[in-house]
């Protein structure tokens, strides 16, 4: 029984008509100054058939080779993100929290999300580089073979399938190269250095009937921290008014202030006290990193306009961020080849067939780390951020602590079977560890097919297309029960020793939370470890498709022939993923949030037509006029058949004025995350809308 279709997006795109004087750039000036095939007709990005005039109705913007050079980024991403179309996708600036997927690099047109957005290299789909959906890794593509790059915003389900909401990114690489070029490039900004460098040959050969082209590329971007940059360690954030008494006073609920920390726990990663002990009030007491009792200095606690406390102070010594990135190292070699070979046609079939085959590989790596590997918070309900809970007769109390204890009765844990006398502390565990992560990538792709053209002049192309990535991700992290269990330390026969037996046998060592750099490499190991996630993608794809002229017409009062272009073909493909995470990590036996095993696939079978209908050309105030239309039909083996079309009209007054419109459906089918994944912890952050400091904000 296939899944139910309600998971199927569709969205209807209008376009505006625009009126265009001296465009910068467009598909024509590009294409004009490059080498074309001998069928002066070519193909440019957003539509299937050739045209003479390199215009369609949907525009193109384009990013030439000498652009991408004066630019001067050694990565695609960074060029690509300069374009107006282009929103926040993945980069090395915005994995740098992330468990997994750092320096992932994906286009994001519209801000419709990466999974909207298609990418294609020379026309063709591209392997995913997050498992479970179809975001392109930029990363795999090198720009040392990159001709141009074609951006087409706007509905393309009906050209090129599902994933088109938002538009198409289509890479185009160099044809019939012929030579070698090297390039170097060093780059630093008080900041992070970039290293680049990459080598392409080419060679025409067999009367220039036959070109290979082959390309290394290796580029390396080192990270940077918050603490490298002094406006990241301003600590600026956002803060509850406190002069804002009610909604209609006419005060902002929010302002902004520098110095702003956390006040419940400290800077220098030793315990807070955070329940009251003896006459001491909860966060009035801290510990020294030699593990002496000292008090806490919270600073300028801030209250909310109703008078309630905040867990954000100005000054003091609550704990700042310094340590986390702003910014991923990502490092990344990879090679690529390309065959082209023009065959000797003769008989009554082609008047060209030409061979193509593409392959590549690309590893990348990347770390991250964060502010610290593990945490107590006082915040209830954060099943990884609860306060850690100390016995009265936990054997690493001090004896100021215990005569601080003395001075009043603790409260009495009534979940514990022995009704235990108890406080709480927070705590950022940075002396036991960094929260790293490193992430492998190693991508696969191949493409290899014919075209040419048929006798009767009719263009052909037909290719199979496999790609693959796999990548893993590993983490520092911690055993959740026998964290607890070193923790909970008694003493017994003048020695400490973890109090569960079951624990001691199974090789548990005391913890010491009281000071910094206390606890021992044998306790730490105990509890400490790294989990490992294994992400494996791959794609199949087969199309055929063909194109050309169905008949020509005389055009009203001019008598220009007009020639009406048709193109057609069927379509295959499979994509499969599956994520393996850490089997601790699918028990939930870890710190970190519990993840699942996710595996699934789908196949489509898709058949599309487009249709180029000329309807005036040569006549006064309009040059060219032209009605395109596509439709294509898929059928999902999980969702089930759906159709998506595009309609689109050009008025070309003269040379400068031209007026463009479209009106189209493109439909996105439901990625193999969306459908089959196995579920996984997270956290989110909930504010009362009908709360008074929140009514001025409408949040």
């Amino acid at each position: 029984m296939r899944r139910s279709t309600y998971l199927k997006a569709g969205t209807i795109l209008a376009g505006v008509a625009t009126l265009a004087f001296a465009p910068v750039a467009t598909a024509q000036d590009v294409a004009e100054q490059e080498e074309v095939s001998a069928v002066s007709d070519i193909v440019v990005t957003g539509s299937r058939i050739r045209r003479p005039n390199i215009e369609a109705a949907t525009p193109v913007a384009v990013v030439d080779a000498g652009e991408i050079e004066a630019i001067g980024s050694t990565n695609l991403i960074d060029v690509m993100a300069r374009q107006p179309s282009a929103g926040l996708g993945s980069s090395a600036s915005s994995t740098t929290n992330s468990v997994n997927g750092q320096g992932l690099a994906t286009l994001n047109l519209r801000n419709l999300g990466s999974s909207r957005t298609l990418v294609l290299v020379n026309g063709r789909r591209h392997v995913a580089g997050a498992a479970g959906t179809s975001a392109v890794d930029i990363n795999t593509v090198s720009k040392t073979t990159i001709a141009r790059v074609d951006t087409v915003t706007g509905g393309s389900s009906a050209v090129y399938g599902a994933d088109a909401v938002a538009g198409v990114v289509n890479f185009i690489t160099k044809q019939d190269f012929d030579g070698i070029t090297f390039q170097t490039q060093y780059g630093s900004a008080d900041g992070p250095q970039t290293y680049y460098g990459s080598v392409a040959m080419g060679r025409n050969f067999n009367d220039d009937r036959t070109n290979i082209m082959g390309a290394f590329t290796y580029d390396k971007s080192e990270g940077m921290l918050r603490h490298e940059r002094d406006y990241a360690m301003s600590s600026l954030a956002e803060i509850p008014n406190p002069d804002k008494k009610s909604a209609n006073d006419g005060l902002p609920s929010f302002i902004m202030a520098r110095d702003v920390y956390t006040n419940t726990q400290n800077d220098f990663f030793t315990p807070v006290i955070v329940t009251q002990v003896g006459a001491a009030k909860p966060f009035s007491l801290t510990f020294t990193p030699d593990g002496k009792l000292t008090t806490f200095d919270r600073g300028q606690i801030l209250y909310d306009g109703q008078g309630r406390e905040q867990k954000l102070s100005i000054g003091g010594d609550g704990f700042k961020l310094r340590d986390d990135m702003l910014r991923t190292p990502v490092e990344r070699f990879g090679g690529e080849m390309q065959l082209r070979h023009q065959f000797n046609t003769s008989g009554n079939v082609f008047s060209s067939l030409n061979l193509f085959a593409e392959a590549k590989y690309f590893h990348m790596e990347a770390s991250s780390q964060a502010r610290n590997g593990t945490f107590a918070d006082t915040s209830p309900g954060r099943s990884t951020g609860n306060a850690y809970r100390i016995y009265a007769d936990n054997a690493f109390i001090s004896p100021e602590l215990r005569a601080v204890m003395a001075g009043g009765a603790l409260p009495i844990d009534d979940k514990d079977p022995l009704k235990r006398q108890y406080f709480d502390i927070s705590r950022i565990d940075t002396d036991f560890g960094i929260r790293t992560t490193t992430s492998e990538y190693d991508t696969l792709r191949f493409v290899t097919g014919f075209d040419g053209s048929f006798n009767n002049g009719w263009n052909f192309e037909a290719y199979v297309n496999y790609g693959e990535t796999k990548s893993q991700f590993v983490n520092f992290d911690r055993l959740q029960k026998e964290f607890y269990d070193s923790i909970d330390a008694v003493s017994e026969n003048g020695q400490i020793v973890c109090r569960d037996l079951a624990a001691r046998a199974n090789g548990c060592q005391p913890l010491n939370l009281f000071g910094a750099g206390l606890a021992s490499q044998e306790a730490l190991d105990y509890s400490y470890i790294y989990t490992v996630r294994d992400d494996v993608i791959r794609q199949w794809n087969a199309v055929a498709s063909v194109n050309g002229e169905l008949f020509s017409f005389p055009s009203l009062f001019s008598g220009t022939a007009l020639p009406v272009a048709f193109a057609a073909g069927v379509e295959w493909r499979k994509e499969y993923s599956q994520m393996v995470p850490d089997i601790r990590s699918q028990q939930g036996l870890i710190f970190q949030n519990v993840q699942a095993r996710t595996e699934g696939e789908y196949q489509s079978k898709e058949v599309f037509v487009e249709v180029n209908l000329p309807l005036l050309a040569d006549v006064p105030f309009a040059q060219y006029v032209n009605l395109n239309g596509a439709y294509r039909y898929q059928d999902y083996s999980t969702t089930g058949g759906d159709g998506s079309f595009g309609l689109g009209l050009e008025w070309t007054v003269d040379r400068n004025i031209r007026f463009r419109g479209n009106y189209a459906k493109a439909v996105r089918a439901p990625n193999i995350g969306e459908l089959f994944n196995g579920g996984s912890e997270g956290y989110a952050d909930f504010a009362d809308p009908c709360d008074a400091t929140r009514l001025s904000v409408g949040k």
